[in-house]
């Protein structure tokens, strides 16, 4: 269910059920309802979604941090082998 979907990514970027419902366009009822059956936050807590948002951040920040790495190392071979 892609609306329970991007309510429970919502849920793990910090927003309150209130926001979420909000800007879902459904009542905080039908959100409890949705979770019920088919399962709260893809069948994890809250913590560990937003455990799971914070390791995804992490990953692309590190993915960033490679990529520079790399065209340093580029970068200084290229000059090394001009000497």
């Amino acid at each position: 269910m892609r609306k329970l979907r991007r309510a429970d990514e919502l849920a793990a970027a910090g927003k309150t059920n209130e926001e979420i419902a909000a800007e879902r366009e459904v009542s905080a009822a039908t959100l409890y309802n949705w979770r019920r059956t088919y399962g709260s936050y893809g069948g994890m807590d809250v913590d560990a979604a937003k455990g799971l948002q914070e390791l995804r951040e992490q990953k692309t920040r590190l993915k960033r941090l490679l990529a520079e790495a790399e065209l340093e190392t580029d970068a200084l071979r290229e000059v090394e082998g001009r000497s």
